[in-house]
Order: structure tokens, then sequence, then C-alpha cells
């Protein structure tokens, strides 16, 4: 039997699907081909099949390691997208809370608003009116550009004879009020005639958004 029979019959029991390659004429006609080369040259065939095999082989790994390096970079760049668009919306979202919030604290932009809004703090504390006083001041500040301008409006509270607890709630309903409003000084001094109790000083500030000239 030849070595062509042997081939046909062991595919035909062990892969019988690639049967219908080997029996292509084509197929045969290069197998024939290939078995009346002599030794040396079948051995420099089979070398060089081998080769292109390999060199198919080493493209297509080459290939796929390309495509997913470039598939990774695209997804690195799309999260980087995302990260600058999330933090894009972040920004804009704080933006927007500032923007809101000088805008509430715009009611305090009329005359002694902000005084009147300070004296309710203190009320709200259990600090006797007697013992509170507020000064307010304004100071304006302009960007040059759009028809609004941010303007700081200061006070100065001084409170005669408070204990821990009344200056602590003040002192909270100023940091956390509606307004924009923060503390920008603090002086604490213990009364000499009532012991327990504090004389104090705060300065407030509070940044709002109020028309300019030419709204």
């Amino acid at each position: 039997m030849s070595v062509s029979s042997k081939i046909k019959d062991w595919l035909r029991e062990n892969a019988p699907m690639l049967t219908k390659i080997y029996d292509n004429k084509y197929v045969e006609m290069l197998y024939d081909r290939y078995a009346s080369l002599p030794a040396n040259q079948q051995k420099q065939v089979t070398m060089a099949g081998l080769g292109g095999a390999i060199l198919i082989i080493v493209g297509y790994l080459v290939s796929s390691y390309l495509s997913l390096w470039s598939y990774s970079r695209e997804i690195r760049n799309a999260q980087e997208m995302i990260s600058l668009l999330q933090e894009y919306q972040r920004e804009s979202s704080n933006r927007g809370g500032q923007m809101e919030l000088l805008e509430r604290s715009s009611r305090l932009s009329q005359q002694g608003a902000f005084k009147q809004h300070l004296l309710t703090q203190g009320r709200l504390a259990k600090i006797s009116p007697r013992m509170l006083q507020v000064e307010e001041t304004e100071e304006a500040q302009s960007d040059g550009k759009g028809k609004q301008e941010i303007r700081i409006k200061q006070a100065k509270v001084t409170i005669q004879r408070a204990n821990l607890h009344q200056l602590k709630s003040f002192l909270e309903n100023v940091e956390f009020d509606r307004y924009n409003t923060s503390i920008s000084s603090l002086t604490i001094k213990n009364d000499q005639q009532i012991r327990g109790y504090m004389n104090v000083e705060i300065g407030i500030v509070a940044y709002l958004f109020q028309p300019g000239e030419g709204a």
C-alpha cells in the first residue's frame, strides 16, 4: 500500500472531514509532485512549508496583540474621557451650587438686611438683644465682566456676657447659614465680673450678587 493510500485510510478513520480536502484533485497533484521530488528537495519543501506556517502563526499572534493593544488603548482613552467629563460635571455642579448660594445671599444686599439677619441669629442662639451689637459695612468687588458684581458685606458683632453654649450656637448658625456667610475673625475674653461668661468680638462676611450699573 502506498503512502498516499495509508494517509487516506488514516484520515477516513480519524478525521473524515479532511478527506474532502485530501481527495481534491489539486491537492493530489501537489502531493504527487511532492512525492516525485528527491529526498533532499522534499526536506527543503517541508522546511519551507513549516517556516511559512510558523510565519503565518507569528503574524496572526502579532496582529492579535496589536489589535488587543489598540483596543485596550481605546478603552483607556475612553476611561480618561469619562473621568474628565465626570470632573467637569462635578466642577459645574459646584459652581452651580456656589452661584445659587450667591444669588440667595443677594437678599442681604439691602442696607441693614445683613445686620438684621445677624440679630436674628443671635436671638436663635438665646443671646439677649441688649448684649448683642452689630455694625454693618460693605466693600464692593467686581470682575469687570457682565452685569453683576460680587459684593462683600462685612459686619462686626460684639457679644457681652455670653456663655459657651450661646457662643457655640451663634457660631454654628453663622457657619451653617442658608446664606453665603463665614467668620473672618474671632476674639474671646473672659468677663471680669461674672465667671463662666465671655465677651466676644466676631468678624463676619457675606458674599453675594448685586446688579451692576448696567443692569
